[in-house]
């Protein structure tokens, strides 16, 4: 008796749609796009923004995190660094 491993049907499956054959995604065919989420894309996907690491009191970040929710204008700490340092920037000439 001649045992198979574990990933032998996983194999079978990619050569068999890899031929062209029967294991194939059912639910989307070739000629259908690709469903995007209809969310905007965020500032990690903007080439304009760009992750930095700052270092920042834990007590000082929960208060701006807290008031800038009550506030609900939907800013957030990034946003407002932003904002907050090209104000700086545009005052100093």
């Amino acid at each position: 008796m001649s045992e198979e491993s574990k990933f032998a049907g996983t194999l079978k499956r990619l050569r068999r749609a890899s031929e062209g054959g029967e294991g194939e995604n059912p639910t989307q065919t070739p000629d259908q796009p690709r469903q995007t989420s209809q969310r905007p894309s965020g500032k990690r996907s903007d080439p304009a923004w760009s992750p930095i690491t700052i270092l920042m009191r834990k007590s000082v970040k929960r208060a701006v995190r807290r008031r800038l929710e009550d506030e609900e204008q939907g800013r957030d700490l990034s946003t407002l660094i932003d904002n907050l340092l090209s104000d700086w920037l545009s005052r100093q000439g």
